[in-house]
């Protein structure tokens, strides 16, 4: 990891974080299944082509239903998938039981002492879960895996 050592002089912090994300999804039923299911996530609203999902910390997942959905390709800039964490090794087993049943080719690997849960979601978007979390066990290095 490099910092900024001769970079400008560090701005004041702001209370800010990341709170949502909004997924565009093919079928809203289906993706709304799959999150609450594999995720334990509740429904906080639902409208005719958008739901609001809540993970259990409080993070809230937009789940946008269009018609025409375009698939990105790989190399597509922005965001390429959520990663999920988890301390827990019962919660990671859970997680892979229940992702199983979506993905049967749902697999894990391990990489500088962190577990990779990886499978995919409904429309096919790849899903990660990794345990230890960052809070538990910091990152030193960036995860080969990730890159592709």
């Amino acid at each position: 990891m490099t910092t900024d050592i001769d970079g400008p002089p560090p701005q004041p912090e702001v209370n800010a974080h990341v709170a949502s994300c909004v997924i565009r999804v093919s079928n809203l039923e289906r993706s709304v299944t799959f999150y609450r299911d594999v995720f334990s996530c509740q429904v906080g609203l639902h409208d005719k082509d958008m739901a609001l999902v809540l993970t259990p910390t409080g993070f809230q997942l937009y789940l946008h239903a269009q018609r025409s959905v375009r698939r990105r390709s790989a190399g597509t800039l922005g965001v390429s998938y959520l990663m999920w964490a988890t301390d827990s090794q019962s919660d990671l087993d859970l997680i892979t039981g229940r992702l199983r049943a979506y993905d049967p080719a749902v697999f894990t690997h391990t990489e500088n002492g962190v577990t990779f849960l990886e499978g995919v979601d409904p429309d096919g978007r790849r899903i990660i879960v990794a345990s230890p979390s960052p809070r538990q066990l910091p990152r030193t290095i960036i995860a080969e895996r990730l890159r592709g």
